[in-house]
């Protein structure tokens, strides 16, 4: 596997992680809105044959970071053709690609899809190529999260770029490096086959074993803590799994055990009917059939109806907070 900046932050988890040759849905429609966020800053006409077709709020994305840019960039130019924004990194064959360099301020930036992430060792890569290219001794990243609207800055000198960067690669090419379960193993191209994972599975699967004791478990927190890791992983195995015994029940083989089970799918009556009826229906009882909406629904409705008109928080009601168990991800710390 070629080592690409894109992989970094992964690297820096697991040594062994491998990408996917077909990435995914999450995939292209980040490499979409990538290409849209480009187009627009060129002031290029919208493209409308793409393999993912942007909806609504994927649109507002782009609007946000393209105008949160421009902020940031306070009048300097900006560079965002590709091959305007490749940056050859240190230790690397291939060149990684920012999505708008701003040389005047000495920051560059990238466009985040998706949830937010651990960017650090990637941005790190493209802070010490630019830095070199600009005869540099600081730099800033900027992350633009579009689907949360965030920023996240990452500001980094010469020498602690540098750090970043040898450490990853020097942890790849280390011919005794294992793996590391982490947050991102069900992205990588051997997670079905990985030692780390599979023994952590193994571990899940004791509970079979007639001299498995699950209150030894319960009453001791780091045995806790390992075995629900190990069911976490075991979980993704069992999708794996489901999905495959799924098609093979539907071609007509046989899964001891198992079998296809099928329902109805609800019934409905779509808004646009329901608004034709709502005044011999009555407004109150077809909103209360309809239940609560959302604040942020009712904030986006409020903006684009009113937009100047403050909108009356007093009348935003709170349900009751819940708890979660949720598993801790174990990342580099960040600036």
């Amino acid at each position: 596997m070629s080592l690409r900046s894109s992989n970094f932050p992964k690297l820096a988890l697991c040594a062994c992680y491998q990408a996917h040759a077909n990435p995914g849905p999450a995939a292209e429609r980040g490499s979409a809105l990538d290409a849209l966020f480009r187009a627009r800053m060129a002031g290029l006409p919208e493209q409308h044959e793409m393999f993912y077709q942007p909806n609504e709020a994927d649109l507002e994305a782009v609007e946000w970071a393209v105008t949160t840019l421009g902020a940031l960039a306070g009048g300097a130019d900006v560079l965002t053709c590709e091959k305007d924004c490749r940056v050859a990194i240190p230790g690397l064959e291939n060149p990684g690609t920012a999505d708008a360099i701003i040389p005047e301020k000495l920051a560059h930036a990238d466009l985040k899809t998706g949830q937010k992430r651990n960017y650090r060792e990637q941005m790190a890569g493209y802070a010490l190529g630019l830095m070199e290219a600009h005869f540099a001794t600081e730099w800033s990243a900027h992350l633009l999260f579009c689907d949360q609207k965030e920023v996240v800055t990452h500001r980094f000198s010469f020498e602690e770029a540098r750090t970043i960067v040898e450490g990853v690669i020097a942890r790849f090419n280390d011919p005794n490096k294992k793996p590391t379960a982490c947050e991102y193993c069900g992205w990588c191209a051997k997670h079905e086959i990985c030692p780390a994972r599979l023994a952590q599975t193994e571990t899940a699967l004791t509970v079979a074993n007639p001299g498995f004791d699950f209150a030894a478990v319960l009453s001791d927190n780091g045995k806790l803590g390992m075995f629900l890791t190990a069911c976490s992983v075991l979980d993704d195995f069992r999708e794996q799994a489901e999905t495959i015994a799924k098609e093979r029940l539907e071609a007509g083989q046989e899964i001891p055990g198992w079998k296809i089970g099928s329902r109805r799918g609800p019934e409905f009556v779509d808004h646009v009917t329901v608004g034709h009826h709502i005044q011999a229906l009555g407004f109150g009882a077809v909103l209360a059939a309809y239940g609560n909406l959302s604040a942020k629904k009712f904030r986006d409705l409020w903006e684009a109806k009113m937009p100047g008109k403050p909108f009356p928080e007093e009348n935003v009601k709170h349900g009751k907070a819940t708890t979660s168990l949720r598993a801790v991800k174990t990342q580099p710390n960040q600036n």
